[in-house]
């Protein structure tokens, strides 16, 4: 375990969001609308999801469905102005894993008839939502979400298909501390109203299934569980929750978005609480929740990504001063060589805006100077001599050069090692080295990747030569393959 003063999470940068639809989790979902009559608009949704501990053999999932009312079509009624939505969804596994069954075949599948029903259209207000929720038991596995709404001409509207993959964590293991999924909502409030479709654990929460926050919604809700807390061993019969906001680009937690709270070892425990982003600037961001033990070390953690559209906040920028001990530091002092060897080390790291200003500096004193920022800014624990995000950075590529080298490059290149250095170390490696009809191949689990939860990698030697490369992973912006096990096939 890692004592929480390190926080070595790297995090990916996302770009700003400028716009309402911009803003959206554009990892989440695509959504295609066939070729409609003039007359026809596509209904505009918004899809989520989080999974739950729920029964040995299945975990439970809750599907969060967001509809923009402004592209719903209405009927007048005696009750008011009514929209009938019909919305098939399908959870269907997106690789074989050894079944029997066709991948295409539905684990679980359901049909919507929704009804949403307005006073009056006029006082439609901009960004207005319905909100829909589904839940399912769904065996942990990987699987892919399919959402559709079928065209119908008569009232205008355009068929919309919409896909997302789903990673169903499996709860099961009773020995490890572990947090459910995170759910972001517009509200959490006590209710006795159990025949709520919101309603849980005497809450009714409404998810905020676009993730975005801010312009009206400067209150961000969260729901999360945390299971066998019987494991930690507490004289005071206590553990602390550390919770937390950081910016997209930056590991550290920020410095007005963090709190701490001791809680009694109930398991499982519901963990329900607000920040107030009416200051944030827009942007991405994490949230993040760490469930700590008595020595500080953090035992299991979760987190999710959402966005902030605030653009009357300007965005503070931390201006940290490189002159004055620039000259007496390491990196003044920097060979060529050494600035070569770092400027391709960080671009694992780095942020899409790094990488363009590093590209872009042709004298070898401002590179220099770059790279001091680019550690400092990182650095978790500023006053202390050592920084340990860039300790722990070059310590990942030495065990990478020591672990995955070849003739062919230094392991900190090869997918494992690049891998190793952007996620960390993985919870648990799952070898294949001599199955019988399979190239050599490993599984890498994870137990949560900042905006990803519960994630997996799978590497290969396709050419039976040492080198092995990704072949599918889970994780947003990663390789995929719907079926990695019959590419694996000799």
């Amino acid at each position: 375990m890692r004592r929480f003063s390190t926080i070595p999470a790297l995090l990916l940068f996302v770009s700003l969001m400028a716009s309402h639809a911009g803003a959206q989790d554009q990892d989440m979902a695509t959504a295609s609308a066939s070729s409609p009559a003039s007359q026809s608009i596509p209904v505009q949704v918004d899809l989520d999801h989080a999974a739950f501990a729920f029964e040995a053999s299945t975990s439970l999932v809750e599907f969060y469905l967001s509809f923009e009312a402004s592209t719903l079509q209405y009927a007048a009624t005696e009750q008011g102005f009514l929209a009938q939505l019909p919305v098939g969804m399908a959870i269907v596994r997106s690789t074989q894993v050894g079944m029997s069954d066709s991948p295409e075949a539905a684990v679980w599948q359901e049909d919507l008839d929704l009804s949403f029903l307005m006073a009056d259209t006029t006082g439609m207000s901009e960004g207005q939502h319905f909100v829909h929720q589904v839940r399912a038991p769904i065996p942990p596995g990987e699987y892919e979400l399919r959402v559709v709404i079928p065209e119908d001409g008569e009232v205008g509207r355009s068929s919309v298909e919409m896909r997302r993959d789903v990673l169903v964590p499996d709860f099961a293991d009773e020995t490890l501390v572990r947090v459910s999924d995170i759910t972001l909502a517009s509200s959490i409030q006590q209710s006795d109203d159990r025949g709520n479709i919101f309603w849980k654990n005497g809450l009714l929460i409404r998810p905020n299934a676009n993730q975005l926050f801010g312009s009206g919604l400067n209150t961000l809700f969260y729901y999360t569980e945390v299971y066998n807390l019987d494991q930690v061993s507490a004289a005071s019969g206590t553990y602390t929750v550390f919770t937390y906001l950081s910016d997209a680009n930056l590991p550290q937690p920020m410095a007005d978005f963090q709190k701490r709270s001791q809680r009694r070892l109930t398991s499982p425990d519901v963990l329900v609480g607000t920040f107030n982003i009416r200051n944030l600037a827009s942007g991405s961001y994490f949230l993040r929740i760490a469930v700590l033990n008595e020595s500080n070390e953090s035992i299991a953690e979760q987190s999710r990504k959402f966005f902030v559209y605030n653009p009357d906040v300007e965005r503070k920028t931390d201006i940290i001063s490189v002159e004055q001990s620039f000259e007496t530091s390491q990196y003044a002092r920097m060979t060529e060589e050494e600035i070569e060897r770092m400027s391709k080390h960080i671009e694992v790291i780095a942020t899409d805006a790094e990488r363009r200003r590093l590209r872009s500096i042709r004298d070898p004193m401002e590179q220099r100077r770059f790279f001091m920022q680019f550690w400092t800014i990182r650095d978790p624990n500023p006053n202390t001599p050592i920084n340990e995000f860039q300790e722990e950075f070059y310590s990942l590529i030495q065990y990478a050069n020591d672990r995955y080298s070849s003739s062919f490059s230094e392991g900190w290149e090869s997918d494992r090692g690049r891998a190793l250095i952007k996620f960390g170390a993985p919870t648990a490696i799952e070898p294949h080295m001599f199955d019988r009809g399979y190239v050599p191949y490993e599984i890498w689990e994870y137990n949560n990747i900042p905006g990803e939860g519960r994630a997996q990698f799978i590497f290969a030697d396709l050419d039976e030569l040492g080198t092995f490369e990704l072949l599918h992973s889970t994780v947003t912006g990663e390789t995929k393959s719907a079926n990695w096990l019959q590419e694996l096939q000799k």
